[in-house]
């Protein structure tokens, strides 16, 4: 049964994460799970991305929407390219999604987070909030890995 995921990525990755997420369609590989990550951006009342940082005020309808598409993951995978230790949104989702589950699972709640670097990046700086979640060595660019965690009971 595919696994209820969340990823979180600096969208200056966007066309590399696009990547990842195809190759779930793609019959050749096993990957497979239900992405609940923000397919639009969020809009203010006039039809604007909201395009401010997580801990200015004007951003709680962009928090508020991921915390609800956190609530149907029980999974976060973190894609690592070369600029995304500096997403203030990243260390954002990743301490959040950690406390949010953190309820459920314990002291296993970083089983739930998975960083995998993108295709040549395999030397990027790994966001803090992942190191300070405990989370487990990111993985390099490897997909069928990835599955395999995937399929892994996150309480195990």
């Amino acid at each position: 049964m595919p696994t209820n995921v969340f990823i979180s990525y600096d969208h200056d990755d966007q066309d590399q994460v696009n990547g990842l997420k195809a190759i779930k369609y793609n019959p050749n590989h096993e990957l497979d799970f239900h992405d609940h990550s923000l397919k639009d951006p969020v809009r203010d009342p006039y039809g604007k991305p909201i395009k401010y940082p997580p801990n200015d005020y004007r951003s709680k309808p962009v928090r508020d929407e991921i915390m609800k598409k956190f609530e149907k993951a029980s999974k976060l995978v973190v894609l690592i390219g070369n600029s995304t230790y500096r997403s203030e949104w990243v260390d954002w989702e990743v301490l959040t999604f950690f406390e949010m589950k953190k309820p459920i699972s314990g002291v296993t709640t970083w089983k739930r987070i998975r960083g995998m670097n993108l295709k040549g990046c395999d030397n990027a700086t790994m966001p803090a909030a992942l190191g300070s979640a405990r989370s487990t060595q990111p993985l390099n660019w490897d997909p069928e890995a990835l599955d395999k965690w995937l399929d892994e009971n996150p309480n195990g």
